[in-house]
């Protein structure tokens, strides 16, 4: 039991594959080098990088739960419901991210003609090399406005256009926390509720966790307060949910390179999750 408390795990961490900046391998590698036993692959709405990740992982000797982080919205509100142990060939969960990949083509695409509008021209091929495998979305579009020089840094691409509600903001297809729900379940996954502290409504939360089919919550977080922390923490016991934590890491280009590994985590929150 000694050992596995000093087991060192990340279980939300995000890829190239999304809008992350680390690619799979680059990711392991840093894993390596920070000592991380498991980690969690949970990029956006896709699995694109968790086949990479898991051979790495087995050259370095790190474990890897395929997971996912698909993105929806609740009484306006965006609602991130992480899946875990997926099984990341299940045919109707790639359907439907096919479906979310090709909705973000169309949105990029609206969004570059809004801001050719605004006087700023941005190149549609350019921006898809930007994205690789993944499908194009706004920090894909924030680099290139930051390479093309239209901003010096990619926060400035969203607090002056791309923002919800910015002059080029367009919404996106928009799936509800059951869909996802049922999407993971029905890909035998765990379906656990992402940082709820950023939801920002706690009435919110509580309706969520009540969800059939959601076991979990994401206690132990990057950007959760120590309040928050023990608030979300009594409220998984109370409800008998599986706690599970993790960095949210983005890599190096998204300014938190150093977040990897970073959230204390108990592994036995790991046992549990495998149970």
């Amino acid at each position: 039991m000694s050992d596995n408390i000093m087991k060192k795990i990340d279980l939300h961490i995000h890829t190239t594959a999304s809008d992350g900046s680390f690619t799979p391998s680059e990711l392991l590698e840093e894993a390596k080098r920070r000592r991380l036993s498991t980690i969690a692959i949970t990029d956006h709405d896709t699995v694109a990088g968790i086949e990479e990740a898991i051979e790495k992982g087995k050259e370095l000797g790190i474990e890897v739960i395929p997971g996912i982080e698909l993105t929806t919205y609740y009484q306006g509100q965006r609602v991130d419901i992480l899946g875990y142990q997926i099984d990341y060939h299940n045919q109707e969960l790639l359907a439907i991210i096919d479906n979310l990949q090709n909705s973000r083509e169309v949105r990029a695409k609206q969004i570059l003609a809004k801001l050719s509008n605004l006087g700023i021209e941005l190149d549609f091929a350019r921006l898809k090399e930007i994205a690789g495998e993944t499908g194009v979305g706004r920090p894909h579009i924030a680099r290139l406005m930051v390479e093309e020089g239209h901003v010096s840094e990619m926060q400035e691409a969203f607090d002056n256009y791309l923002e919800d509600g910015g002059p080029a903001y367009v919404p996106k297809y928009q799936l509800k926390p059951e869909d996802a729900i049922e999407l993971i379940q029905g890909a035998g996954g765990i379906v656990v509720l992402a940082h709820p502290g950023i939801i920002d409504n706690n009435e919110i939360v509580k309706e969520l966790i009540n969800y059939e089919g959601l076991t979990g919550i994401e206690v132990y977080y990057s950007k959760h307060s120590k309040e928050e922390t023990e608030y979300y923490l009594s409220l998984a016991q109370e409800n008998d949910l599986i706690i599970t934590g993790g960095s949210d890491c983005h890599g190096p280009a998204n300014e938190d390179k150093y977040l990897l590994g970073t959230v204390d985590v108990p592994y036995s929150l790991l046992e549990e999750l495998k149970k």
